[in-house]
């Protein structure tokens, strides 16, 4: 991709050229990142990170779950007693 001084910044590039105008610059030139390491372990990081929030979330749900059935069965047993 060579660049093109008119071509207007687009909407997904604006992140990165706020935090760093130079590297939006290199990248739009198609200069290899020299962090290109650290951008794969952060990519990783932040797979591992979202897969164990999701898995947060349904054991958080199971939980809310069992806490209901429990209190239904305890509050139906309670009930029927004579």
């Amino acid at each position: 991709m060579s660049f093109d001084p008119r071509s207007p910044i687009q909407a997904h590039e604006v992140g990165e050229y706020v935090f760093c105008a130079r590297a939006w610059w290199h990248r739009r030139q198609g200069h290899p990142s020299a962090q290109e390491e650290d951008q794969e372990a952060g990519r990783r990081f932040h797979t591992r990170f979202e897969q164990r929030r999701r898995w947060g979330d349904r054991l958080i749900a199971i939980s809310i779950l069992l806490a209901i059935a429990g209190t239904a069965l305890l509050i139906g047993g309670l009930a029927f007693q004579p």
